[in-house]
């Protein structure tokens, strides 16, 4: 990312006129520096404007070589899920600026001529497709996928266009790629959504069991390649949206996180809680929703909890441990921050 690009991303959300996408981009780079989400006088814009891009330049020397995949979003803190944003930006936007990104049309070409059948999903309701394998795709309205009739022995390759959901049969041997214009999304055996409307460029992927690989094929790359160039690594509950504009990963929380399918056996993890220190209580919560859950002051964690919170979706019971310990919970990128005083 150049010097101006990055001032002027600062001075549209200074002045009200960054997108969502942007705000998010921004507000994750405030908290990479712990300051406030605040309008900032001219003096501390200008500090924290020359902070921030030294920030940015030392986090992308010290990850220069690191694998090219970063690891696991949901082990690493908010101010970490920041940094890693921002060396997204840093290492995509190069690219960005000296190539196109591929089209989707490019990809279906290559695909036709390698003898793809097509599904085009012209009705009102989600379509569904079995692939040779037993994997099973859900092909929602206005959406196209294009797959082989036999796979190839080393991997599963299809092409979507539109909106699906897929539950991908395991097959560590031959691992199953979706290609999305220029992102791959790369799956052993898991259950995830994909969204890439055919008339936007930003594209989505969540996750709701196993874990996926979410990556932008490297430049003069072929089609087929399944090389990583930045990318993410998400596991339930998680998602990302790629910012074609910028070329830049966003990290976030599903909207419902949903209980893993280990975790619904009442057997192994109980929601019933008496007198339970709030720490235990949180760890419950993040073994059940594989979703990191952190608490602003470390005296929150002795507070005792007494309550029911089965057959609740995870921000009711949020909720609930809050208005108990008088406290607040906000979503950090893919990790939950708790604040609150303590207990008395």
């Amino acid at each position: 990312m150049s010097r101006s690009h990055f001032t002027s991303l600062l001075l549209k959300y200074q002045q009200g006129a960054a997108t969502l996408a942007e705000k998010q981009v921004v507000e994750q780079w405030y908290a990479l520096l712990e300051v406030e989400t605040r309008p900032l006088s001219q003096k501390e814009w200008q500090d924290f404007e020359q902070r921030l891009w030294q920030k940015l330049q030392n986090e992308l020397f010290e990850t220069n070589e690191a694998p090219e995949l970063a690891t696991p979003l949901w082990k690493r803190g908010w101010v970490r899920v920041a940094a890693s944003l921002i060396m997204a930006i840093g290492l995509g936007y190069v690219g960005y600026q000296i190539k196109k990104p591929y089209q989707l049309t490019q990809v279906i070409a290559e695909a036709e001529a390698n003898g793809m059948e097509l599904v085009v999903n012209a009705t009102s309701k989600p379509l569904p497709i079995l692939l040779e394998d037993g994997s099973r795709v859900l092909l929602n309205p206005q959406s196209e996928l294009r797959f082989p009739k036999h796979f190839i022995p080393k991997q599963r390759e299809v092409y979507l266009s539109g909106e699906a959901f897929f539950e991908v049969t395991k097959s560590p041997q031959r691992p199953f790629l979706v290609h999305t214009g220029e992102i791959i999304t790369r799956v052993l055996g898991t259950s995830f959504r994909v969204k890439a409307p055919q008339y936007q460029k930003d594209i989505e992927v969540s996750v709701k069991t196993g874990k996926v690989a979410v990556y932008q094929r490297p430049v003069n790359a072929k089609v087929n390649s399944s090389k990583a160039s930045n990318g993410v690594i998400l596991t339930p509950n998680h998602r990302v949206v790629f910012l074609a504009e910028n070329q830049t990963f966003v990290t976030s929380l599903v909207d419902v996180p949903v209980l893993l399918p280990e975790s619904k056996k009442t057997e192994q993890i109980s929601f019933n809680f008496d007198d339970t220190p709030l720490s235990e209580v949180l760890n419950c919560l993040e073994k059940a929703y594989s979703i990191e859950i952190e608490v602003e002051n470390s005296t929150l964690n002795e507070c005792p909890l007494t309550a029911n919170l089965a057959q609740k979706t995870l921000y009711s019971q949020l909720d609930i441990i809050c208005a108990a310990i008088q406290g607040s919970y906000e979503v950090k990128g893919t990790t939950i921050l708790i604040s609150g005083k303590g207990c008395d």
